[in-house]
């Protein structure tokens, strides 16, 4: 997988990008750069357009970063892009929690994030 830095200027949200994204995402997206660095791409098509990772575009835009790491989808159709893209979104929406393992695993980190 080639990663590369991209200008922020340069990169382009994708418009009709039906996803609804509140400022607590961003704020959360945000605040995870700053505790753990950037740890994963966003995806671009051949135009800089967003695929997938537009909060964390936002967070980015939010604290000041100039340049992001991006994975360039140039092997994808136009077709292939349209359905990442929304996939992408919708995947995690098909998955639920475990309340008990969830608390578990929240009270090992709180107290190291505080």
């Amino acid at each position: 997988m080639n990663i590369i830095e991209v200008p922020l200027s340069d990169i382009q949200p994708y418009e009709t990008n039906p996803r609804q994204i509140g400022d607590g995402a961003i704020d959360a997206v945000a605040q995870s750069i700053k505790l753990f660095g950037w740890q994963q791409p966003i995806v671009i098509d051949s135009t800089n357009q967003i695929v997938a990772g537009h909060v964390r575009y936002m967070a980015a835009l939010k604290i000041g970063l100039e340049s992001i790491p991006v994975k360039i989808a140039d092997s994808l159709s136009d077709q292939e892009i349209k359905s990442y893209r929304l996939l992408d979104n919708k995947v995690a929406e098909l998955s639920k929690w475990d309340s008990t393992l969830l608390d578990f695993e929240l009270s090992g980190i709180t107290s190291s994030l505080d």
